[in-house]
């Protein structure tokens, strides 16, 4: 005839209740910091991309503006050929810049994989308490 194990007390089950919800908000706050690293260095990889694109922006810009500007100046007069060609660039420079900062959005800074998985486990412990 075989014993069977002893029923846990009341003081062990809250203190494994409690080494689990322990557990579970050091595994949720490592996603976290995960996900927000992630996040950040996507986000300085479109800073970066945007500095450089600036950079090269300008200096291919200061080259074509000032041929765009030769070229023109014989049809339109150098006046209007500059207006026009500086219309054109700032479009376009425009364009660029607001791609750039369209990747850089504050809301792909948050951990969203983490805030639905609290919201998941929250749930999960609610219907078990309830």
């Amino acid at each position: 005839m075989s014993v069977a194990p002893p029923e846990p007390s009341i003081a062990d089950l809250i203190r494994q209740l409690v080494e689990d919800g322990n557990h579970l908000v050091r595994t949720e706050i490592r996603l976290a910091k995960s996900e927000v690293r992630d996040n950040v260095a996507a986000a300085a990889k479109g800073a970066v991309g945007i500095g450089i694109g600036v950079v090269l922006l300008l200096g291919a810009l200061l080259t074509l503006l000032g041929a765009a500007v030769a070229f023109l100046a014989p049809i339109v007069g150098t006046g209007w050929a500059a207006v026009i060609v500086g219309v054109a660039a700032l479009v376009v420079g425009g364009g660029l810049v607001l791609t750039g900062l369209n990747s850089l959005k504050g809301s792909s800074l948050v951990p969203n994989r983490t805030i639905k998985s609290v919201k998941r486990n929250a749930k999960a412990i609610a219907g078990s308490v309830g």
